[in-house]
Parts: C-alpha cells; structure tokens; sequence
C-alpha cells in the first residue's frame, strides 16, 4: 500500500532512525508495549471490527497508525509526501 503512494522500506526506516534513534543494547526477557503502541494495536482491533472482520491484518494496523496524525507514523508519512488522510481513504476508512 505505502508503495503506492510512493514510500519504501528504507525511507520509512530512515526518517524513524532520524526521529528515534537506534537502541545499541539488546533487551533482555520480554518486550513490553508503551501506551502508544497499545494504543495502536487497540485502535487496530477497533479498525478490524468496524469491518467485521475477526483477524488483525497490516492494513489495520496501518490504519491504526495513521489514525493521529500528530503520531511519529503520521508525520513519517507526512515528511514522505505521503498523505495519512488518502491513505485511510485507499484502504477503504473514513
């Protein structure tokens, strides 16, 4: 989907490098979520319901990310000339 609209795997990559950093230390024992990416994979659900669909896809949590636009996805996609707003539409929100 990112693709057609012109964003790759390594532009994403870079800009969330640029924004946050890279970790230099590999955690040990389990990975638990902050607020927000809670908050994304519960938007996620809500996104897969309103579709009537009981699996959580990509493009859900796509839609999910996107949702906020002062979120560090949205204004990735927005850096990226990507238009969080076309791209809900594209996958069939809003």
């Amino acid at each position: 989907m990112l693709e057609s609209f012109g964003v790759s795997y390594p532009q994403v990559r870079g800009e969330v490098v640029r924004m946050m950093g890279v970790g230099l230390e590999e955690p040990e024992g389990e990975i638990g979520l902050t607020g927000r990416a809670q908050d994304v994979i519960d938007r996620a659900r809500r996104e897969a319901s309103l579709r009537d669909q009981r699996l959580v896809g990509t493009e859900h949590i796509l839609l999910a990310l996107v949702h906020d636009r002062d979120g560090a996805a949205a204004r990735i996609l927005i850096q990226l000339d990507a238009d969080p707003v076309a791209i809900r539409q594209a996958l069939g929100a809003d």
